[in-house]
């Protein structure tokens, strides 16, 4: 039996998603499943827009077609959004799969790809199964992206490829627009791959300097603000050269019709996602209110409903463990490369009620 080396090495990899599983949560815990509450995956806790709920729903009555291939409603939608050139969009079955098929057509085997650390694993890991040579840049202070840093390691490794998360997962850090524009120019032979997977849609973000820097991709989705992140939708923004070599690999049809439809629906919503970005604030200033009582939890850093919680010395793990057995999930910190020594939880906040019950599991945390 002949297997893929990198994927059987990768096999033991911890990745945060594989732990938090409510399904499995509840049958290790005896729980019913309708009582378990997760906070552990950053989506939009309130939902999806009753628009895109409703164009689902009406595409279902379709799904016996197959989508139009080249998804040509929802790429219009998006360019009148974004202001850029329909040819700049390629599409994939939520992020994930986009950040496989790009590293596929951008990169080969023994290729560099820069990552800096802590950040979103699933750059790390795919770029690995590529077969590509990882340089990881490690920040300073975790809370924070050195852009400083990874200039130095671009100029210094010319990596084929570079991510950039920014909002970054799990520290919400930022970097600036001139910052990436700076890191573009600065290696102009590498493609820029900046997340934005975790902005609110509403931004301009690092889209508008795409036109003048064909080294930079920008990367979208509709599973986070949107809340459709179970329709799996998401898209990068990039020159149109780079684009036609990443459809080559491209399986066709990789987007259901519900939804494409869907996602068109949601880009209509325009009061739904000034809804959301007030309730997260709201949300986000009672959960500060309510921890100042507990002066061993701290956090370290946020955006929107996320936040990078420390536990001020007690192990991530057993903690989470402990949240777990009550019903409510977090994401141990600890399975992100530059975490590892930390004492730190990954939550997304729900709704009031959500979020009260797990404030006081926090504070009776031993």
């Amino acid at each position: 039996m002949t297997l893929n080396p990198q994927s059987a090495e990768m096999s033991s990899t911890r990745l945060y998603e594989a732990e938090t599983s409510p399904d499995l949560i509840a049958e290790r815990y005896g729980l019913a499943r309708e009582a378990v509450i997760d906070f552990s995956l950053n989506v939009n806790p309130f939902g999806p827009p009753p628009a895109a709920v409703e164009a689902a729903q009406r595409a279902c009555g379709a799904i016996h077609l197959y989508p139009d291939l080249n998804y040509s409603q929802l790429r219009r939608a998006l360019a009148a959004r974004h202001r850029v050139d329909e040819g700049m969009f390629f599409f994939g079955a939520g992020l994930d799969d986009v950040i496989k098929l790009i590293l596929q057509a951008w990169t080969s085997a023994e290729d560099d790809v820069l990552v800096h650390l802590p950040t979103f694993p699933r750059y790390e890991l795919e770029a690995s199964l590529r077969g590509c040579r990882i340089v990881a840049v490690e920040n300073a202070e975790p809370e924070l992206i050195d852009a400083g840093r990874i200039e130095n390691a671009l100029v210094a490794h010319k990596p084929a490829l570079a991510f950039i998360c920014s909002p970054n997962n799990p520290t919400g850090a930022r970097l600036t627009r001139s910052e990436i524009a700076q890191l573009a120019e600065a290696a102009p032979e590498t493609i820029l791959v900046v997340d934005e997977a975790l902005i609110n849609p509403a931004e301009v973000g690092a889209v508008g300097l795409v036109a003048n820097h064909r080294n930079l991709v920008v990367l979208r989705t509709f599973s986070k603000y949107f809340g459709i992140a179970g329709m799996r939708v998401g898209y990068a923004i990039a020159s149109p050269d780079l684009v036609a070599v990443a459809e080559v690999g491209r399986p066709p049809f990789n987007l259901a019709l519900p939804s494409l439809d869907a996602a068109i629906a949601a880009l209509s919503d325009r009061e739904f996602l000034a809804r959301c970005k007030a309730t997260f604030a709201e949300e986000f200033a009672h959960f500060l209110t309510e921890i100042a009582s507990d002066p061993r939890l701290k956090v370290r850093g946020h955006n929107a409903n996320m936040i990078l919680l420390d536990l001020g010395g007690r192990d991530p793990g057993e903690a989470a463990e402990n949240l777990a057995r009550r019903g409510l999930i977090v994401a141990d910190a600890t399975s992100f490369h530059g975490l590892e020594n930390d004492h730190v939880l990954r939550i997304s906040l729900r709704s009031r009620a959500d979020n009260d019950k797990l404030i006081k599991a926090l504070k009776e945390l031993p």
